[in-house]
Order: C-alpha cells, then structure tokens, then sequence
C-alpha cells in the first residue's frame, strides 16, 4: 500500500500594468469560485501563492474573501505561500531587497490571516544557492521549485533538503509533468501517479525510509479554472475521500510530519517552460537537465533584460547609499521594489515574448525611484566613469537634470536614456532578425551611432536594409579624455575603409541639463581621397506599448527655411523616390503619448532617412508573430570628400523639451 499525499497549489496573477482589471476579472472568474468549492469540500487541502499586490487588492475590494479565507486556514484547510511582495527574481536583488521584500509580504499576510507563512513561492523558480541563507534568515522551511532543476535520481516523491553555511531549507519539488487535466479521469490520474510512486518505492528496498510520499503540482489561472469549470475537482474530491492511498496535504503540514528529507545540491537555474527560451534567442530548445539554464544565460541571449537589470542594480546600490529624508527613501526603495517584479527581466510562457510593457513599466518604476531621491539629497549634476554593465569596459552613467544616460564605449553610442519627464527609456531598442523581420541587423540599437558607407551600401540603407561594413556602428572606441567638472567625454576609433584607406573618428559629448552637443572629427589618415557618406543613426524605442496604434512619433524638420510636418506612418523611402529627404536645417520628433521633443540641430545642412520599425515575435501558444515592440530610427548624413591628411566637422545639438517649454521658446 502507497501513502501518497497531494499538494495543489495556485500561483499569482502576473502584475499587469492594468493589473486592477486583471484582478477584478481573476477575482469573478476563478478566485471566488474556487473559494466557494473549498467551503464546500472540507477535505480538500489547497495552498494559495498570491503576490503581495494581489493580496492588497483583495483586501480592500473584497474583505469578505479574506473572511472566508481566514475560516478554511482556521480549519487547516488552506494555506498562504510567501514570497517577495512585488514577485521578484530573488537571485538578481541584493541582500536587503530581498529580505525587505519578504518580510512586507510576510506581514502582510500575518496581518491579514493571523498566520505568518512558512515557504516560499518563486517567480519562475529561478533559483541560486545563496537564497538558502535569506530564507532561512525570514523564517522560511521550505521552498517550491520546478521539477526541471531537481537531479534526476533525486526525484523520488520526498522532500530534499539543502544546507549552505549550517542554514538549511527543505525544498518541494513541483511536477508540472505529472499535472492533471481534463483529459484525463480522476482515476486514470490516480493509478497513473501511484504507478509511478509504487515503482520508486520499489527501487529504493526494504530499508528505504517510509516517509509518506509527496507530489506537489502548481497550477496557472486558466489551467486550474478548467478543471474547476468541467467538475473536475469535484469528481477528484468525491475519489480520494474513498481511497486509502492518496490523500490531500498543505506543504508545512506534510513537512512538519516527515522526519527524514534526501540532502541535495541544485544548481543554480530556472522553470523549464521559462528556460526553453534562454538558448537560442526567441526559440524553444529541449533543456539538457545536466547544464541547467540560468537567469544569467537567459540576459545573455536577450540584452534588454540585461540592460534592465543593470539598470535596477545602480539604483538599488544609489538608495543604499543616499543619506537624509527617511520617509522619502523608504517611497524611493518601494519604487525599486515594485520594478523588481519578474515579468520585466524574464519572457512569460503566455503572451508576446519580450513585450516591452513591462520592461518600461520597470524601468518608469526605477527612475521614479531616482526622481525621489534627487529631491532629498543635494543633487548635483554628474558623470561617473566605471563598468556599468559588467562587460569589462568603462561606461559613462550621466546624470542630469531633465535625464539620465549611459554612455557606452561600444559604438560610442547612448545604451540607456531615462527622460523624467515621462519616466521611459527612450534606448529600449530591440535588434531585427532574419526570422521575424526578414533582415539581421548586425548592432545594438541606440542614440548617435555612427556609420561610414559607400554609394551602394548608403542606397541600401536608405531602403531600411542593413547595410555596411560595421564602420563604426560595431566598433569599440578608446578613451581620449573625460572631464567630469565641464561634463565632457571625448572617444576616438580608428579603421581602414575597404580594407586600404585609414580613417580616424573623434567623438566629443558635452553634456548639459537639457541635452547635449555631440561633436564629430572625421579624418582621412591615408594617402588617397576619400569619398564616402557618413552618418548618425538614432533608434527611439516607444516608452508606452500600443499594439494597435504605433504611430506615436511626430516629425517635424526645418528645411529651406520652411517648417514642415512629415508623415512618420512610413518611412522616408516610401515617401520620396530618393529615400531622403535634402537640406535639413533642423528636426523636430515628438513623442505625442508623453509631450516630450526631442530637438536634433545639426551645425550644417544635413540629409535625413527614417524608418519606423514594428519588432514582431511568436506568441508562445499558437506561434504567431505579434507586435511586441517598435522604434523610431532616424538618421542624420552628410557627404564625405577629404583628401589626404584632411579632415571634416560635424556637430548635432540635442536637446530634450516637454511640449509647453518649446511652445514658449517658438514664440
């Protein structure tokens, strides 16, 4: 006879930007009716992973849930799975955010039930060896972790558990592989389960520990909401009242009566539905369970994710160490907290991979963050030169008074722009790719990156194609000169043009509270003359996701002296037989969703190409490519004609308005 006890447990909804909706619509669709089948079935055990925002929620638009949901924790019938508040990727925080995440979720839930929870619930099991420590520090005996980061021979339907230091934490493998649908009835689940059990139980022998066995199982909304809708559960609960086999278990409870656990080591990694994603960038790759992916390797394949931690890590480390106002620094840590939620740093497996919504949103969250620092603290405008993204090269994080920049050495170009007026990173470009696409783009995206073409390469660029040799727009450019008390930082990079003719690029930023003069010295270090086109792209990611409306850019130039408005719907070569539009005087890009202007002034008349690039992805359930990001590129050039020893001047004025300040300055 097998003593088998089942854990089920519900996870969180995800913190949607419109997350109210999406709580209201969860509340009346699934948690109600789940609720009233709990009343109903006294002897049906169940755990809850809400996150703290959902709980909140829940406590002031239905106080009445959280009645009923006191009386079946009363009667041990339901237990409330902690975690951090805002859901976040645990091994990606520093020490003191994650403890202060728990801990808020933790009296949250001591507040709202009387109970403190014991375990833990993680956003997308991403998991690291150094959590043993924080957990077991908060309080917590266990944690859920995917089945997928357990070593095969230790999934045996016991508890592990791990020790780091002399700390130690049981853990409860989660059998996604083994959950129950519809499909099949509660008695071909049943005997499908306990044959698998019984065969463990087997191999272990006579001596093994008798231990009553444990399958945990995690469900989403949607799968869950099916097997209540269909009678599923009723027909599960009406089965094992009868079986003397299988019973339901709350996880603290089953832990509390198992004296023996298996030790084991897990490496660091992440769920498996979440890990197919961090191989082959916007592809699922079967997971090989001896090298287990990482939340690391996953920012290895999609940049955007790492350029947003990056970013969170330099704010986390600014409130450590800001001294004054206490108040207005705990407002500026509960900013951080609410962009450490994972859905901006990991893909979900429903929905638009790498949808921008929530990168922004986090990154609108962080620089609020800033924002409220710089208003207790003497803020002083400052540029700070060291390894910001962890690359081995020095980058330059500027901060000034209507924005924040990181200045990279890669391409000598802008990776981050953070406008406060709207809170966004304008810099929050993805790359084009052949599969989705039809077109590899060969570099990063960002503000001022430059290019040196040919007639041929230049005609193709203008038709929105990759085009040149990666002169300069891949290069790494050397440090010439930074003078943090005038704000400057001068770059430099050197290449042979069609492999013969040396050509030298020197790069200055000067930078002020609005903006900043970018100043270009291109020389012709060979012996023959150089004809070519140079140029300086611009890609402006939309700060706020609209699937059905992308057109949120408004152009505006000054040529020949007259101001026109140009249509941003296509690009400049769908408009003009030539792809570019002549003697460009000025540029005028108006994000019209936040009423921020963007203000290019070139020193001499220039050419100007755009094109406004919608970045389709597969949506995870049907494989259907849908919108899930768009940029604005624009790009200013001007003809190159230097004989030896020569070289030639250009320089833009960049300037950053809201829509009221340049209204004033026009009249």
């Amino acid at each position: 006879m097998t003593n088998l006890n089942l854990c089920f447990s519900l996870k969180a909804s995800r913190l949607d930007p419109s997350q109210n909706e999406v709580f209201e619509r969860d509340y009346k669709e699934l948690y109600k009716p789940v609720l009233k089948f709990l009343y109903s079935h006294p002897a049906f055990r169940f755990s809850f992973c809400f996150n703290g925002v959902q709980l909140s929620f829940l406590q002031k638009k239905y106080p009445e849930f959280l009645e009923i949901l006191r009386q079946l924790i009363s009667r041990k019938q339901v237990e409330i799975i902690g975690g951090g508040y805002y859901d976040p990727v645990f091994p990606l925080l520093l020490p003191m955010d994650r403890t202060s995440q728990i801990e808020k979720y933790t009296s949250l839930i001591r507040l709202l039930t009387g109970k403190r929870p014991r375990g833990v619930c993680l956003c997308g099991s991403i998991w690291d060896y150094s959590l043993i420590t924080t957990f077991y520090t908060c309080g917590m005996d266990y944690v859920f972790l995917d089945e997928s980061l357990i070593p095969s021979d230790k999934l045996r339907f016991s508890p592990l558990i791990m020790t780091d230091k002399g700390k130690s934490i049981s853990i409860l493998p989660v059998y996604q592989s083994l959950k129950p649908t519809i499909q099949k009835s509660p008695e071909e689940f049943s005997a499908e389960i306990l044959k698998k059990v019984q065969k463990i139980v087997k191999s272990e022998g006579f001596n093994s520990v008798k231990n009553a066995k444990n399958i945990s199982f995690q469900f989403s909304h949607q799968e869950f909401a099916e097997l209540l809708k269909n009678g599923w559960l009723d027909d599960f609960d009406k089965y094992i009242s009868n079986s003397s086999d299988i019973s339901m278990a709350l996880p603290s409870t089953y832990l509390k009566e198992t004296e023996l656990k298996i030790p084991a080591y897990i490496y660091s990694g992440m769920a498996s539905d979440i890990a197919q994603w961090g191989i082959k960038p916007y592809e699922s790759v079967k997971i090989d369970r001896r090298y287990p992916v990482t939340i690391y390797d996953f920012f290895q394949i999609y940049p955007q994710s790492k350029a947003l931690y990056d970013r969170m890590i330099y704010l986390s480390v600014l409130i450590q160490q800001s001294h004054g106002d206490k108040i207005r620094k705990v407002s500026a840590r509960e900013k951080l907290w609410e962009a450490q939620n994972g859905d901006g740093f990991i893909c979900t497996s429903k929905g638009a991979f790498v949808n921008s919504t929530y990168r922004q949103q986090a990154y609108k969250k962080l620089t609020e963050a800033e924002n409220i620092l710089r208003e207790f603290s003497d803020f002083t405008e400052n540029i700070s030169a060291y390894d910001y993204t962890g690359d081995g090269l020095n980058e330059y994080v500027c901060r000034l008074q209507r924005y924040s920049a990181v200045i990279s050495r890669r391409s000598g170009a802008i990776r981050e722009l953070d406008v406060f007026q709207n809170f966004g990173n304008f810099a929050d470009s993805l790359k084009r790719t052949k599969e989705f696409e039809h077109c590899e783009d060969s570099y990063e995206r960002g503000f001022f990156i430059d290019h040196i073409f040919d007639e041929k390469e230049f005609n193709s660029y203008l038709e929105g194609n990759p085009s040149g040799s990666g002169i300069f727009s891949e290069y790494i450019y050397n440090e010439d000169k930074v003078n943090t008390q005038h704000k400057e930082i001068l770059l430099e990079a050197s290449a042979l043009y069609k492999n013969s003719q040396k050509i030298t690029l020197r790069k200055r930023y000067v930078l002020s509270s609005n903006g900043m003069m970018v100043q270009y010295i291109l020389k012709n270090e060979s012996d023959s003359d150089l004809h070519a086109k140079f140029a300086v792209e611009s890609s402006f990611a939309q700060t706020n996701f609209n699937a059905v409306d992308f057109n949120a850019y408004k152009l505006e130039i000054l040529s020949d002296s007259q101001k026109k408005e140009i249509d941003t719907k296509c690009s400049s070569y769908d408009l003009t037989e030539s792809g570019k539009l002549s003697n460009v005087e000025g540029i005028w890009l108006t994000d019209t969703d936040n009423g921020i202007t963007f203000v290019f002034e070139p020193n001499e008349v220039c050419g100007l190409s755009f094109v406004p690039i919608v970045f389709n992805r597969p949506e995870y359930t049907t494989g259907e490519l849908v919108p899930a990001s768009m940029s604005f590129a624009n790009t200013l050039f001007w003809n190159v004609d230097l004989t030896p020893g020569m070289e030639m001047e250009k320089t833009i004025n960049f300037s950053i308005f809201n829509q009221h300040i340049k209204k004033r300055i026009r009249k």
